[in-house]
């Protein structure tokens, strides 16, 4: 990220299944997708890529894949310049 597109600035989604939160600290599938999200976005950081270039948001289930394993990921967006 910081060599190839070091001028961009980048999204992190995060993202859930259908499956409603029962047990959990997360009270909401948009909580633990945020969650998701920020732990990413904490790791980029602690590899040395800019904090001010990267925005996160959890989307919980609202862009499902074609499996429930597939919906629970996270997204990693180059924005352009």
């Amino acid at each position: 990220l910081n060599n190839r597109y070091s001028g961009n600035d980048i999204r992190i989604e995060g993202h859930t299944d259908s499956d409603p939160i029962k047990k959990s600290k997360w009270g909401s599938n948009e909580a633990l997708s945020q969650a998701r999200a920020d732990a990413v976005r904490e790791y980029l950081q602690s590899k040395g890529v800019s904090g001010g270039r990267m925005a996160t948001v959890g989307k919980g289930s609202s862009e499902p894949k074609s499996t429930k394993a597939a919906s629970r990921r996270v997204d990693i967006i180059i924005l352009g310049n």
